[in-house]
């Protein structure tokens, strides 16, 4: 069967807005060739959801020991 590739330069971005084409790597599945891109979550993301997990911890305590 034949078969062609052609080559396709792209910008990635965050739901965010923040640029990932620095977190964003390419490469070919290894059984059928097929080729795909790997995307790491964005620095201010990361930051987000670590802050955010922080104030709903430090929340939780607060009120589990209001409430004894």
């Amino acid at each position: 069967m034949p078969k062609f590739e052609l080559e396709c330069e792209f910008e990635v971005y965050c739901a965010c807005g923040e640029g990932l084409c620095r977190n964003s790597t390419e490469g070919k599945t290894g059984g059928r060739g097929m080729p795909y891109i790997t995307v790491e979550p964005c620095s201010k993301c990361l930051d987000k959801a670590k802050d955010d997990g922080y104030s709903d911890g430090y929340s939780k305590a607060e009120e589990e020991l209001a409430n004894g």
